[in-house]
């Protein structure tokens, strides 16, 4: 399917931006709670004689804040915030661009000059790859290999490098 250029560069300039600016929320966000998690772990095992949740507290922007943990909450609040729109604004949008950059008109998915493969089939490939790296890295979870974090991180890499090579022998080299 062709698009129009000028439209294509800009869902490009668009969703490279949100991409952009949802990534850097989600690692901050992703820091906060590292951060935060750390703390409250400290302060658990300091009252965990006494059955009282985590307490941190915080100051910020001319207020206080107390932040409490607890495994499982005695009621829900009907106002009950979820950190998920950084991560889910960061996937869609990176969804996007894998869609604009490379789906929408193919040019720049094929490289005449490494495989004459067709650009449905380039795009079958990649949808194809990116299922099985998916199922791949689930299973690999659930297995024993999952729990030994060093061998796990080891396979994953050499799949990854390997399905990498592979990809250069059939997309162009910025696809692959």
């Amino acid at each position: 399917m062709n698009i129009n250029p000028v439209i294509s560069e800009w869902l490009n300039f668009i969703a490279r931006w949100v991409h952009v600016f949802a990534g850097i929320m989600w690692v901050g966000t992703t820091y906060y709670f590292t951060w935060l998690d750390a703390r409250l772990s400290e302060e658990e095992k300091a009252v965990r004689a006494t059955g009282t949740p985590a307490q941190i507290w915080m100051v910020h922007s001319g207020g206080f804040y107390v932040v409490e943990k607890r495994k499982v909450p005695d009621e829900l609040s009907r106002k009950l915030h979820w950190f998920r729109w950084e991560a889910a604004t960061t996937w869609l949008s990176g969804f996007a661009l894998l869609i604009i950059v490379y789906y929408l008109g193919g040019g720049a998915l094929v490289d005449r000059d490494v495989s004459q493969i067709s650009i449905g089939a380039a795009i079958g490939v990649g949808i194809a790859v990116l299922i099985f790296g998916w199922l791949v890295y689930d299973l690999l979870m659930i297995s024993p290999l999952g729990r030994n974090e060093k061998l796990f991180a080891l396979i994953s890499y050499l799949l990854i490098v390997g399905v990498g090579y592979g990809l250069t022998h059939v997309l162009s080299g910025r696809a692959a």
